[in-house]
């Protein structure tokens, strides 16, 4: 009976969201059109006109309406029109009809038009999607609503766009874009895009060339009727762009490719967690903008695929709103094969003390483990949404105007936003030769947001500083998560990598014991970091006063059973009160990815053969957090090691066996090779004893205290002084041979790149010939490091033809040809 009761409740709360977002009034008419400065009348040809006056003694409702008396001249064969504009002025807020499904206007016909044939009603509804864009018209028609006098009349029309490609002319069964047979017309994406209203047009229009005349009265124009809009959380290739990724109790979720139940398509690969060893853990998606579900709370469900193992327990389905929340708790199907869910909104149920939902403003949907869950346990989610959506299937335009700039330790890529897209997301890789394929590429940083348009690439490099010359390309991918073609830079940039402190690959002794002596780490140099220098960043909205507040050197080596650790860290005050959370304290943290990372990076953190880990050193012990496998890895011993030192700061000494790592997370067992690049990255907490985290200092500049839970936040460092373990083929390592490549482009306008490779320092000399055997240019003369090496060549004062090039370097000597064509 309770159950019946709420069910009740929550229906009529529903119905009550429903009705007030049913009917919606755009313009009651009951004050005077003329004064208000956002309304325009547009005539064409002699004498057309409107004149519109405020009606205070004929009304259908409200205390008014508008007269219109309208005069349409003799200008077109075809005919011409006049009209009643409204716009909203630049700077303000659009309409938003995202979620009214028709519209409605009262109309009264006092004078009717002498040729009545000739006279029809229209409605045009203008978009605009920035300020930047030009207004895009769809237009209604009805033929004989204006023919004759008549009493107060409601028009109702469907909001239904029946064209975007200009194929259609006007009906009255719903909208078209402004049709190509009229010529003319503006257009931006040529979508209709129902949040982005900048206003309306309310026109009589003559079909011939015979001048006329009609009065009318309007009121009442409103917009009704309540569409369902789909919530699309996962379409089965990506997230939707309004998503933004949340975990808890130690959940670990990615996406990963080609999970899905069908060839193509992927899935949302869930890793249980179990924190607090009640079996509650879970994860969710912020929903930015949120979404209006209020049309579709009465008819419409929840709809997911899901797969899970056996001994699967019960699960809750979860949507958010207005601060109260709803769910279903259900008992999946535990078979490790696919399933279908569907959850009607109607009969969810208020979860955690809730007592309200407002389903206007769904901001946050989520899945848990109700009380039932278990560390490491995976579940596969797919196709996730409400509603019916329909799904773009089409590949966005690339960026445009890619260029890459070089810095200081930097190339910064620049590019211009692909065209008539919106909350899009950009890709961009680099290599050390042309890319055609993005998955054989390195990556400098996927999903860079709509309207930021420059990225600046950090080039790094083992140990010194050393010359590195990348190509760079790009690819937008839009909500649907669809990818567009490459946009390449047009000529690769040589610049240098400022050379990194690595991990060594030497123990800090045969016989460690971590006692607090750094000592034995003499040998080994420690990774650097404070404010001061710019070797370290400062988390927002934090604080750190100097280095002696906050300041450290931090060591890290490997040998073949073991990973060594070291902090010695200057800190002013140190705090530590075991009540509160160890992040709290002063701690430092030290993420590390122990595999040879190249191509995509992790989102969210990976067992297996590629595994990642968050270590915290704490005082009272070594935890790994948000992996669920045991909060001590270690405690004060032979291995692990946390004191105060004098007079100030603290000393951390850690070893940690690989062999525990791949037991306790059942990862593969790490062996290390040297040029690994390692994912890696640092936080620093710094409490003060106030009982709070006042300062974060990162390695990664990109760690925003989000290191935690977003792998790709990372940066990397290498095992030992390789770019790439011996006999894995990289363009980085040293160069073992003597080589001239083919130019590229090629054939080329004006310009091409040369690569050129040599084995040992000395002179190099590299010429341009003609046809003749003339020397046209030279390119290279002077002393070079091993290695490889770029040129650029620029061939704008030459004519088209067949050119020679030639390098000569100690007994080498190459020749190829390219052509330049203009």
């Amino acid at each position: 009976m309770k159950r019946f009761i709420h069910l009740v409740l929550l229906l009529m709360m529903s119905i009550s969201f429903t009705m007030a977002q049913s009917s919606v009034v755009i313009e009651s008419f009951d004050s005077d059109i003329a004064a208000d400065t956002t309304y325009q009348i547009s005539t064409e040809g002699s004498p057309s006109r409107m004149d519109f006056t405020l009606n205070t003694t004929d009304f259908r409702e409200g205390t008014g309406s508008g007269n219109a008396d309208i005069v349409i001249g003799s200008f077109h064969s075809w005919g011409s029109y006049s009209q009643l504009i409204k716009r909203v002025p630049d700077g303000q807020p659009l309409y938003d009809w995202t979620i009214s499904d028709s519209l409605a206007i009262w109309i009264k016909v006092v004078q009717a038009p002498s040729l009545p044939a000739s006279i029809v009603f229209r409605i045009h509804i203008a978009d605009r999607p920035t300020e930047t864009d030009p207004i895009e018209e769809y237009i209604y028609e009805h033929a004989t609503v204006l023919d004759a006098v008549g009493d107060w009349f409601e028009l109702k029309l469907p909001i239904r766009i029946l064209s975007t490609d200009g194929s259609l002319t006007p009906v009255d069964s719903g909208f078209v874009i402004f049709p190509a047979s009229w010529g003319g017309g503006n257009f931006n994406n040529r979508q209709f895009d129902s949040d982005k209203i900048i206003g309306y047009n309310i026109s009589a229009i003559s079909t011939s060339i015979a001048e006329d005349s009609l009065k009318v009265i309007f009121d009442g124009f409103r917009r009704f009727g309540v569409k369902a809009i789909p919530l699309v959380v996962f379409n089965g290739i990506t997230l939707l762009g309004n998503m933004s990724q949340f975990t808890w109790g130690q959940s670990a979720v990615s996406v990963e490719t080609g999970a899905g139940p069908q060839p193509g398509t992927n899935a949302i690969k869930w890793i249980q967690g179990d924190e607090w060893a009640n079996g509650w853990t879970g994860f969710g998606y912020n929903v930015s903008p949120s979404v209006n579900l209020s049309g579709a709370w009465l008819v419409d469900s929840m709809k997911f695929k899901l797969k899970c193992e056996a001994g699967t327990g019960p699960l809750r389905i979860q949507v958010e709103g207005g601060g109260g929340k709803i769910g279903t708790v259900f008992q999946p199907i535990a078979d490790d094969q696919w399933h279908e869910y569907a959850f009607p909104f109607r009969e969810m149920v208020y979860q955690d003390n809730s007592t309200s939902i407002d389903s206007t403003n769904i901001n946050v949907v989520g899945l848990m483990a109700e009380a039932s869950g278990v560390a490491g346990r995976v579940l596969w989610i797919t196709d996730w949404w409400s509603g019916n959506p329909d799904f773009d299937v089409i590949a966005p335009p690339p960026p445009t105007s890619v260029l890459g700039l070089p810095g200081t330790y930097s190339n910064l890529i620049t590019w211009i936003d692909a065209l008539n897209e919106a909350q899009e997301k950009y890709h961009i890789y680099y290599k050390h030769a042309p890319i055609t394929d993005p998955d054989d590429a390195e990556v400098v940083k996927l999903n860079v947001g709509e309207g930021v348009q420059t990225f600046s690439h950090l080039l790094r490099a083992p140990v010194t500083d050393q010359d590195v010359t990348y190509y760079y390309a790009m690819q937008t991918q839009d909500q649907a998560g669809n990818i567009s073609e490459l946009s390449e830079v047009s000529a690769p940039v040589t610049n240098t990598a400022k050379g990194v402190t690595t991990i060594s690959l030497n123990a800090p002794t045969s016989t460690f014991v971590a006692d607090g002596s750094l000592t034995e780490w003499a040998g080994i140099t420690p990774i650097h970091m404070a404010l001061s220098d710019g070797s370290a960043f400062l988390v927002t909205n934090s604080t750190i006063t100097n280095d002696d507040d906050l300041s450290l050197d931090a060591y890290v080596a490997v040998d073949n059973n073991y990973l060594y650790i070291a902090f010695d860290v200057e800190d002013d005050i140190i705090s530590f009160n075991p009540a509160l959370a160890t992040y709290l304290n002063d701690a430092p943290d030290i993420f590390l990815g122990l595999y040879n990372w190249h191509g995509k990076p992790h989102t969210t953190y990976r067992r297996g053969s590629q595994p990642d880990y968050h270590f915290r050193m704490s005082r009272d012990r070594c935890l790994i957090d948000g992996l669920g496998g045991g909060d001590s890895l270690l405690v004060p011993g032979t291995d692990y090691y946390w004191d105060e030192k004098f007079p100030t700061g603290y000393v951390v000494e850690a070893r940690i066996a690989f062999s525990e790592l791949s037991n306790r997370f059942n990862d593969d067992l790490f062996v290390p090779l040297e040029g690994m690049r390692i994912p890696m990255d640092f936080s620093i907490n710094d409490a003060d004893a106030t009982g709070e985290r006042e300062g974060i200092m990162t390695y990664s500049p990109y760690n925003e205290d989000q290191s935690w839970s977003d792998v790709s936040r990372w940066l990397y460092t290498w095992i030992g002084a390789l770019w790439n373990p011996v006999g894995v083929d990289d363009p980085q390592n040293t160069v073992l041979t003597y080589e001239l490549s083919q130019n590229y482009p090629n054939p080329f306008n004006p310009a091409t790149q040369i690569v050129y490779s040599i084995e040992k320092p000395g002179n190099v000399s590299i010429k341009v010939y003609d046809v003749l055997g003339r020397v046209v240019t030279t390119l290279v003369d002077q002393f070079k490091t091993a290695g490889s090496h770029t040129i650029n060549f620029d061939a704008s004062n030459l004519s088209s033809g067949v050119y020679f090039y030639s390098i000569e370097s100690g007994s080498f000597h190459a020749t190829k040809k390219m052509m330049l064509i203009k």
